[in-house]
């Protein structure tokens, strides 16, 4: 049986063996011109498979063509840009015109400043004039190097490079987009503006379409652009109601901690010139005017509601002449570093907050009988104060519903009402806070009286409703919109202007922070004379606030400890220190002893 002979190359015969036979050595053979023809076909073949040369001569060709074909595209982009093409489908010519005539304006005066700079510096160094075209060279070839290696994975260019400031086109489409109006007479009222955190521009809508529609939107608008939803801030344009401001952060700027203005203060503060509420997205300060009307402050717990309320009774407090009540429901000790300052501090005490509104309304009674005898304006102001002698009256309300669910619940949303409505006239203010935003926590009758609100995160959009008022969400201020990491971010719906997003002042309730406020505030306080009678007795000799213990027996002649303690928002401790010395006698009422306690002329005497 034969076998086949071994393979020695492509053109070996195949000769059969014998099993006895060895096969013999081929000697080797010089290749011939049909084995190298054959050759260099496979070469060709092998080299189209793996392009290796089309690659070659693309690369090459690349690297020559690039910075002329770039330098060539953008300079006919700069002309096109110069003649404004992109608006050649505005309905408006005349807006048309004004984009043109500016960056013809600009493209002048580059070109007049290159034109000067070159022919200056020919003085010192001849080849001046070709840094410029080299520099247009070089950034004409790093864009069309960029256009041709997008199919890369990672595109070449710089660091920032994809946060740059959009074109105007962009955000027009990007408008359009989010359906903020129709495409046709969709344009910019202003160029877009570079700012140092973001950039800002004014958004002209179509004819007959309002700005106040398109709030709410913010977040289309942010998909349309690719960015996130709380980095886009709408803001209606007073002067036009056809125009729309938008803001565009380059990062979430509601997640910045602002530490509150009331640290490291000296100082008094101006109460009358409004209080440090927070910053809006702009970076820009609000502030809220207490004096002009009743506050209403809601929101859910761990929402931030304390930081905004210590603000408010921290700046009361640095203006030195306002006199803080202070009604805790809670009574978990939030208030704490603010007792020594304040004239009344009690907590869960409904019936001593009935006595105090009631003490408030008489007060109101008594600043308006004056007001109308001096003949001047109806509202107390600055100079009213100085001249009558009288000041401001602060009550804050924490955890309101406590007090309105309580056996003393209606009266005191009675009195809480006729003050909230009438107070602020007469210097008389009320803050409400609330976790609970149902009928339940602030009745409607008094909710409606308190013109100022400022809502936190809320659980959904009724609860918002219920703090801002209805419609609001429908009108693009929804606080059940705002994230839970954004503690402290709340809508303030001041009286007299449309409700702005802020994130109030940081100040540490757990830290050293409300402490050093309080201490500066009770050293202001001490070195004006305004501290509670309490405060200022020595010794048992009440060194000073001995009016104000006097003005508490009110037309009364005689009260029990308790009854004085409570008009004056003091402990029946601190009551007895300051009236040491002061003789209790037995106080009749009724054809019965109702206790002993204090008459009106020993605390006369003795404060003499």
């Amino acid at each position: 049986m034969a076998e086949p002979a071994a393979e020695h190359g492509p053109d070996a015969e195949v000769i059969p063996l014998r099993p006895s036979a060895v096969p013999a050595p081929v000697p080797a053979m010089p290749a011939g011109p049909g084995e190298r023809r054959h050759r260099v076909r496979r070469f060709i073949q092998w080299t189209r498979q793996h392009r290796y040369g089309s690659r070659a001569v693309k690369g090459a060709w690349t690297i020559v063509a690039t910075p002329a074909v770039g330098t060539g595209k953008m300079t006919a982009k700069g002309w096109r840009w110069i003649r404004a093409d992109d608006y050649a489908d505005a309905d408006n010519p005349m807006f048309r015109e004004q984009v043109r005539t500016r960056r013809r304006r600009t493209a002048w005066w580059v070109g007049g400043l290159y034109a000067a700079g070159s022919g200056a510096s020919m003085l010192w160094w001849t080849p001046a004039p070709l840094t410029g075209v080299g520099v247009a060279v070089a950034a004409g070839t790093i864009i069309e190097g960029s256009r041709r290696f997008q199919h890369r994975a990672k595109k070449p260019g710089f660091p920032g490079l994809n946060k740059k400031t959009p074109s105007e086109n962009l955000v027009t489409r990007a408008a359009v987009a989010a359906k903020l109006g129709r495409a046709e007479g969709m344009q910019l009222a202003m160029p877009v503006l570079t700012e140092p955190d973001g950039w800002s521009t004014v958004l002209q809508l179509p004819p007959g379409q309002r700005a106040r529609a398109c709030l709410g939107k913010e977040g289309d608008f942010a998909s349309a652009l690719g960015t996130g939803e709380t980095q886009v801030v709408f803001t209606l344009v007073p002067e036009h109601a056809g125009r729309l401001e938008v803001f565009v952060a380059k990062s979430d700027p509601f997640l910045k901690l602002h530490p509150s203005p009331l640290l490291g203060r000296t100082d008094p503060i101006d109460f009358w010139a409004g209080i440090p509420a927070g910053v809006n997205a702009r970076g820009r300060e609000e502030r809220l005017r207490l004096v002009d009307a009743s506050l209403l402050v809601a929101g859910e717990p761990r929402a931030g509601k304390s930081a905004a309320v210590n603000g408010i009774i921290g700046a009361a407090a640095l203006a030195v002449t306002p006199r803080i009540h202070l009604w805790d429901g809670k009574g978990a000790g939030d208030h704490r570093p603010w007792r020594r300052i304040a004239h009344t501090a009690e907590k869960r005490n409904a019936a001593g907050l009935l006595d105090h509104l009631r003490r408030m309304q008489d007060r109101m009674e008594q600043v308006f009988d004056m007001l109308d005898e001096a003949g001047g304006s109806s509202k107390l102001n600055p100079e009213l104060c100085r001249q009558l002698g009288v000041d401001i009256e602060l009550t804050i309300v924490d955890e309101t519903r406590y007090y309105v669910t309580s056996p003393h619940g209606p009266e005191i949303v009675q009195a809480a009402t006729d003050i909230a409505s009438r107070g602020p006239a007469a210097g008389i203010l009320l803050v409400l806070a609330t976790q609970r935003m149902t009928k339940e926590g602030i009745p409607p009758e008094l909710k409606g009286v308190c013109s100022l609100r400022w809502a936190m995160r809320c659980p959904d959009v009724i609860a918002s409703n219920a703090v801002l008022g209805p419609g609001a969400a429908g009108a693009g201020y929804d606080a059940s919109e705002i994230p839970r990491t954004h503690r402290g971010v709340g809508i303030l719906d001041a009286d007299g202007a449309d409700p702005v997003k802020l994130r109030s002042y940081y100040l540490n309730d757990e830290g050293p922070d409300l402490v050093a406020v309080a201490d500066a505030a009770y050293a202001l306080r001490a070195a004006a004379g305004t501290l509670p009678a309490r405060e200022t007795a020595q010794d048992g000799i009440v060194v000073s606030g001995s009016a104000e213990i006097l003005a508490a027996f009110g037309d009364d002649e005689k009260l029990l400890p308790g009854e004085l303690a409570e008009r004056l928002g003091w402990t029946r401790q601190h009551l007895a220190d300051a009236l040491r010395g002061v003789q209790v006698r037995q106080i009749w009422r009724d054809g019965g002893n109702a206790g002993r306690g204090y008459y009106r002329e020993d605390v006369a005497a003795r404060a003499r």
